[in-house]
């Protein structure tokens, strides 16, 4: 049996200008099929038709994904604020990093933020929502399937 049989969710936690925070979710190891969490706690999760209407409804949208995916396509109007939960693997730079801090410099703590990235091969999204709610933010939303569900049913891009 290996470790990471017996161990199917890590805690990981963040020090910031506020206490140390601790969020479970899945484990993502090294060669393994990685699937994101269905659902996260504190967080709706949302379908493309829903997170259209929420940006038709002028929500907030967070892409964490790394600078150059964000480049490469994105939800018009949607912030980049890179989430990594490794942080030697981050590429943006310090300011550019999902924190309390940077969260809330853009997204009021009462007003509906949605979290999205690559489906469900890419847990950024997961763990952002997961922050966000500790972080207390009131509503949260989750895009599991996020930006290729979001081209496939036709929506706009940038």
């Amino acid at each position: 049996m290996n470790i990471s049989t017996i161990f199917s969710s890590v805690t990981v936690s963040l020090a910031l200008s506020m206490p140390v925070m601790a969020v479970d979710l899945p484990v993502k190891t090294k060669g393994s099929s990685y699937v994101s969490p269905e659902t996260v706690a504190g967080a709706e999760t949302v379908d493309a038709a829903k997170a259209h209407q929420l940006w038709q409804d002028r929500a907030w949208f967070v892409d964490p994904r790394k600078p150059g995916q964000y480049e490469a396509g994105r939800i018009p109007g949607a912030l980049n604020i890179e989430y990594d939960p490794d942080p030697k693997q981050s590429s943006g730079l310090p300011d550019q990093q999902l924190t309390a801090a940077s969260l809330e410099a853009e997204v009021p703590k009462n007003e509906a933020v949605v979290f999205y990235c690559n489906a469900e091969s890419c847990d950024r999204s997961s763990w952002a929502a997961a922050l966000a709610a500790e972080w207390g933010w009131e509503k949260v939303y989750y895009f599991r399937m996020g930006y290729p569900a979001w081209t496939k049913a036709g929506h706009p891009v940038e």
